[in-house]
């Protein structure tokens, strides 16, 4: 098998990640833990999601604005078959806040905006920015990893996935709590 066979077998795992990431941040109000020295933090959708199907010639949507992921016509793209393929995230641990944006096709942010940086002198300045960078990469590399060790575990098709489904069907009326982290 070559590199662009691969990739394309595995095309559907961005955009189950970012579906994975959307119901986990409403079921666990925001909150994940990378461990480590990263510890908790939140994590939530921001002012910014696409969202569209696989189908061809399929139509995307763009919401813009307050907070899509909560909004009825998000939650209907769903229902009907459409996944994320594009969303602004926020990450807050303690004091320090990022932005940016994850598309689903290629699973790196784009348009970072790391917390202000608090060093005066040049080189720490430089230095800080890339600390802060790499916490970032940590923190979505331990997301991903936990997404890919639920995927391919028998708990997905068991209770993860059932849960997803009852999610996208409640249309964001209750969240199941059943077997929550």
């Amino acid at each position: 098998m070559d590199l662009l066979d691969l990739i394309n077998r595995t095309s559907f795992l961005g955009p189950e990640f970012l579906t994975w990431l959307w119901y986990r941040s409403e079921l666990q109000q925001g909150v994940f833990d990378a461990g480590g020295e990263i510890g908790p933090f939140e994590l939530w959708f921001d002012d910014k999601l696409t969202v569209g199907s696989v189908a061809i010639n399929a139509q995307e949507n763009l919401f813009k604005g307050g907070h899509p992921a909560s909004s009825v016509e998000a939650r209907i793209a769903l229902r009907l078959g459409k996944q994320p393929s594009d969303a602004k995230l926020r990450i807050v641990r303690a004091s320090q806040e990022w932005s940016f944006s994850l598309k689903a096709d290629r699973l790196e942010p784009a348009g970072v905006k790391i917390p202000a940086v608090l060093s005066r002198e040049d080189d720490e300045v430089l230095t800080e920015r890339m600390v802060l960078i790499e916490q970032l990469d940590t923190m979505l590399k331990a997301l991903l990893r936990q997404f890919l060790v639920l995927r391919v575990s028998p708990e997905w098709a068991g209770s993860e996935l059932p849960a997803i489904q009852a999610w996208v069907a409640s249309g964001g009326d209750s969240v199941p709590v059943g077997d929550a982290p």
